[in-house]
C-alpha cells in the first residue's frame, strides 16, 4: 500500500489524521507506528513531521539521546 493510501485509510477510520496522531499513549510508540505504517520515514523525518505538524516532540538533545540508549 502506498503512504497516500495508508494516509488516507488512517484519516477514514480515525475521522481524521490529526485523531489518528493524537490516538497514541507517548511519542515513542506513535513514532513506532508511524515508522511501521510509512514507507521510507526514518526516525529524524517522524521527529521533524510531528514537530512542523503542531504536535508535542521532547526536546531534540533529549530525543536523541534516548535514541542512542537503543
Amino acid at each position: 500500500m502506498s503512504n497516500a493510501q495508508t494516509l488516507l485509510q488512517l484519516e477514514s477510520e480515525f475521522s481524521g489524521f490529526q485523531a489518528y496522531l493524537r490516538s497514541h499513549g507517548d511519542f515513542p510508540s506513535l513514532v513506532k507506528d508511524l515508522r511501521k505504517r510509512f514507507k521510507f520515514l526514518g526516525e529524524m523525518g517522524c521527529y521533524y513531521y510531528l514537530h512542523v505538524v503542531g504536535e508535542e516532540v521532547p526536546p531534540h538533545e533529549e530525543w536523541m539521546a534516548s535514541l542512542k540508549k537503543r
